[in-house]
């Protein structure tokens, strides 16, 4: 996973492939957060962070890519609105005291974004 780390799928776009590695590694924090979580309710605090800079990630790539390709923006919504709809199964697995699956779900979020970072993103914003 973590496609935009790997020199091959890198845009070219310095401010793209900064902002993709930084998002890479909030997950990843995320992650171990949740792995770790005593119990103190941190994983769900984590989550709800991570669905709050998904967000905000998602809005700069619909803008830059509105001045790119603005016939992208619509597909690029839609892709976006779907990771998000991944996280809160996530949450709720952790609201129902279910951690395995929370992990399992995470999993799934972290790989369907790698998926759409190859087949969506590195297209849309490779220069």
């Amino acid at each position: 996973m973590a496609t935009w780390l790997e020199e091959q799928w890198k845009s070219g776009d310095p401010v793209i492939d900064a902002e993709h590695q930084k998002l890479h590694q909030a997950i990843s924090s995320m992650t171990a957060v949740m792995r770790n979580d005593p119990g103190l309710g941190l994983a769900m605090e984590a989550v709800d962070v991570l669905i709050e800079r998904m967000r905000i990630h998602f809005r700069m790539e619909e803008n830059l890519a509105a001045r790119f390709n603005s016939q992208a923006t619509a597909p690029l919504k839609a892709d976006h609105q779907r990771l998000l709809r991944l996280l809160a199964p996530v949450r709720d697995a952790l609201q129902n005291n279910d951690p395995e699956r929370a992990r399992m779900l995470m999993d799934e979020f972290h790989a369907q974004l790698d998926r759409h970072d190859r087949e969506v993103d590195i297209p849309l914003f490779r220069r």
